[in-house]
Parts: structure tokens; C-alpha cells; sequence
């Protein structure tokens, strides 16, 4: 098994069986570039690897495991101090958010299998969730100063777009005028609906996987 992101990034919402861990309810809560493989000896499929911090839905989470996870590709929501008070609620959506993340990274950061010698976004490797929340929020005021590696020009743009879908998400339950309904939560299949939308608008295929 092989650890190249570049060979198991762009698919992973769905061949990992990422999709089925959660409808069957298996939270994995901790997507990041280092937990993605691919399996050479078995036509490159993706792996989805670490469990260390998945959660089964429905038992007594540990306390403190709240507020875990990879902190440049963890979930707006779960930078914040709601988040490590333990008051977020772990969603399909935030590892949806993570992938997203995970994607971003990699097609700015890796070209021909290794890292870039001066790579972008070393600002979100910090232990201050405060700090990457806020490098996070803002990243759109510096995209232009971003720019995808050869290896990843063609999906720069898929990337880019599915990482401003969770942005606005973001600020839409920013904006909500205080006492009004809060937003209401994506299930599964159109957390997958909205990615696959994004997706395929940028000509990027993106195949929903059979419901359970």
C-alpha cells in the first residue's frame, strides 16, 4: 500500500466507501492527506486508513474526542470553541468538508507524486485552532495568490469550487439572524447531491454511490 495522495484524492468521497462507513454508522472524524492510500497491487483502489478517532454512532463518545481530528483539513464548525467546549455535534458533513480540505491541499502542494519545495498553506499547520479557523475563513481574500501544480491544473478548479461550497455553508449559519431557525442539516445522500452538483459543474465526474 502507497501513501501518494495524488493517486487516491480525487475520488475518495466515494470508493473509499467513505459514504457507506457513515450511512452504516461508522464516523471516521479524522480525513487528512496522511490517512488516504491507494493499493497498487489492487488496481490503485483508494483506502480510507486510521481509525483511531472514528466513533460508532449512537455509543458514549470519550470525553475530549469532541474536538479531534488533522487541524488543516478539520471542519470549519470544529475550530471553534463551541467545538473544543464539546458542544458540536459531528457531522457527515465535516468529513465532506475535510475532503474538501484534503483535495485543496494536495492539487497546490504536491506535483509528480512529492511535495513542492515552497508549498502554500503552511500557515494552517499550527496547534492554535483559533489561528487556522480564521486562515481557513478567509482563504478566498488570498486565492489568487494560490495556484494548482502542473500535476493538478485540470481539477484546480473542481477543487476550488468544492471547497467554496462548505465556505458558504459556513457563512450562511454565520449570517442567520440570532433567535431565527437554525439551518437545516443535510442528510447524507444531499451532502453527496451538493458535492456531486459542484463536481460535475466543473466537468469533473463524480458517480453517487448505490444507497444502502
Amino acid at each position: 500500500m502507497h501513501s501518494n495522495p495524488e493517486e487516491s484524492c480525487p475520488d475518495t468521497l466515494v470508493t473509499l466507501g467513505h459514504y457507506h462507513l457513515w450511512a452504516g454508522g461508522i464516523e471516521h472524524n479524522d480525513i487528512s492527506v496522511k490517512n488516504l492510500m491507494y493499493d497498487k497491487l489492487n488496481d490503485d483502489h483508494g483506502i480510507l486508513n486510521d481509525y483511531d478517532l472514528a466513533h460508532l454512532y449512537g455509543s458514549p463518545r470519550p470525553s475530549g474526542t469532541e474536538r479531534t481530528g488533522t487541524m488543516p483539513f478539520m471542519a470549519l464548525d470544529l475550530l471553534t470553541d463551541s467545538a473544543w467546549e464539546g458542544k458540536i455535534t459531528r457531522r457527515y458533513r465535516h468529513d465532506c468538508e475535510s475532503f474538501a480540505w484534503v483535495l485543496f491541499w494536495i492539487c497546490c502542494r504536491y506535483d509528480g507524486g512529492k511535495e513542492i519545495s515552497t508549498p502554500p498553506l503552511n500557515e494552517l499547520i499550527t496547534g492554535d485552532y483559533n489561528q487556522c479557523f480564521e486562515k481557513k475563513h478567509t482563504i478566498f481574500s488570498r486565492i489568487d495568490h494560490i495556484v494548482a501544480t502542473p500535476s493538478y491544473k485540470t481539477i484546480w478548479n473542481a477543487s476550488v469550487a468544492l471547497l467554496h461550497l462548505f465556505l458558504m455553508q459556513r457563512l450562511d449559519q454565520e449570517m442567520r439572524v440570532p433567535g431565527s431557525e437554525p439551518l437545516k442539516e443535510p442528510t447524507i445522500n444531499e451532502m453527496l447531491e451538493r458535492c456531486q452538483k459542484v463536481m460535475e459543474g466543473q466537468k469533473v465526474s463524480f458517480d453517487l454511490p448505490s444507497v444502502i
